[in-house]
């Protein structure tokens, strides 16, 4: 688990010059628990993950999700009891002894777990390889070999993994019975920045995050989503005039209409390219 040490609100006060050194002084993980054999577990890299990067940021600064990944001792994993896949602290509710900065949430992946999510594609973990403050990066020169390793091998099948994303937000939240729930703002921007993604990954074979600057890219034109986002920056959960909405579903439904993804490429060579990967990290 990690140390319950203080975190003060400044050390994650957005704006600051320097607002990760809090985390850097004092996130460690604990190396005394018990049944522990001496090496604990080392956090390597940690960035911010929040709503700015993806171009949508609430207008009172939004919790802070910091996501990463730590190394355990590798000898445990021939044990009866292997690691922890992941630690967490605030995801889900408020982690016991973290009530005084209940604002941050943390995802911290063990490297085999992390390395599991980077073949399989998964958007999230290769936003934080490519996007976001650095909250600490013990190997810097490791993560820019991983962005090269991983930029080498796109699209694979990351634009399925946006879409996939894409799809799921659309029948959880806008979906074909309106009935059921007012779809705001901040759920028409998921939806529309996994569609955009898709495209923007099959096509230029690089990863981005922010939603207007996708718009740009794939469409040529910003000006809806610069509309839901000033809607949802007005209010967090901000519902659409009948307008806006319209012009919403009309986008959304065009996007799902008009993507035309690739088929993956095998990745038998970036399989072999992420193990080596994590051999030097775990070695290091």
């Amino acid at each position: 688990m990690w140390h319950r040490v203080p975190l003060r609100h400044n050390d994650f006060r957005h704006g600051t010059d320097r607002p990760w050194d809090g985390i850097r002084r004092r996130a460690r993980l604990d190396r005394d628990r018990p049944g522990g054999r001496g090496r604990g577990r080392r956090p390597r890299v940690l960035r911010d993950q929040r709503e700015p990067l993806y171009g949508f940021p609430s207008e009172e600064g939004g919790d802070i999700d910091v996501r990463g990944f730590h190394v355990a001792d590798g000898t445990r994993y021939a044990l009866l009891d292997p690691p922890a896949e992941q630690y967490v602290v605030n995801q889900d509710g408020v982690t016991d002894g973290y009530e005084a900065y209940a604002e941050v949430d943390l995802v911290s992946y063990e490297l085999r777990k992390f390395g599991t999510l980077l073949y399989e594609a998964n958007y999230n973990v290769l936003e934080v390889v490519f996007e976001g403050p650095v909250a600490l990066d013990d190997v810097p020169r490791a993560m820019d070999s991983l962005r090269s390793l991983v930029e080498s091998h796109l699209p694979l099948d990351v634009p399925q993994s946006y879409l996939g994303m894409a799809r799921t937000n659309y029948q959880r939240y806008i979906g074909e019975d309106p009935r059921r729930h007012e779809p705001t703002a901040k759920k028409y921007l998921y939806v529309i920045r996994g569609l955009l993604g898709a495209t923007y990954v099959a096509e230029s074979e690089s990863i981005e995050a922010d939603v207007r600057t996708l718009s740009e890219a794939v469409l040529g034109d910003a000006a809806l989503v610069s509309e839901l986002v000033d809607a949802k920056r007005e209010h967090e959960n901000a519902t659409l005039d009948d307008d806006l909405r319209r012009r919403a579903d009309r986008l959304v439904e065009d996007l799902f209409e008009t993507t035309d993804l690739p088929e993956p490429a095998g990745k038998e060579e970036y399989r072999e390219k992420l193990n080596d990967w994590m051999r030097d990290i775990r070695a290091a």
